[in-house]
């Protein structure tokens, strides 16, 4: 008994297209040289430099950011007390975005305007509404690389 062949069709016109999970790929250098190497940095240090490169007020960063009482932000802000790793590591990748931001934005001001505005990206929500997490950070982040270089359609 001869077994039957199946011919498969071949379409020269089909798109050959890569499906999978939209992820985030981050430079490795983001999470080394910004988040490993700075971990240990004291707190006051970090939450001056927050406070510095965002522009933004300790009321905004502690109850819309941190999710922390301005009076808590004070106290790890003057080493009054041990910082927890989360708040910490979200501190470390604010500074990391909003030192991109000030690139592609050219300061702060205009950045947290940008930040502001509804996004077509951010399924037309204000891109500020991520700020309070390490994934909406990196969300962010990446939107700006691709501000920055030009592929934002």
């Amino acid at each position: 008994m001869k077994k039957a062949v199946k011919k498969h069709e071949v379409q020269d016109d089909a798109i050959n297209m890569a499906s999978e999970p939209m992820a985030i790929y981050l430079p490795a250098s983001f999470i080394k040289n910004n988040v490993l190497d700075n971990i240990a940095q004291n707190s006051k240090e970090l939450f001056t430099k927050v406070i510095a490169i965002t522009g933004l007020t300790i009321k905004i960063l502690s109850e819309n950011i941190f999710e922390i009482t301005p009076k808590t932000f004070i106290k790890y802000k003057n080493n009054e007390t041990k910082i927890p790793s989360r708040i910490a590591e979200l501190a470390i990748e604010l500074s990391t975005l909003y030192e991109l931001g000030n690139v592609v934005f050219g300061n702060s001001n205009v950045f947290n305007q940008w930040l502001e505005k509804e996004n077509p990206f951010f399924n037309n929500n204000k891109p500020v509404q991520y700020l309070n997490t390490s994934t909406g950070i990196h969300l962010i982040y990446e939107e700006l690389k691709r501000i920055e270089f030009g592929a934002t359609a």
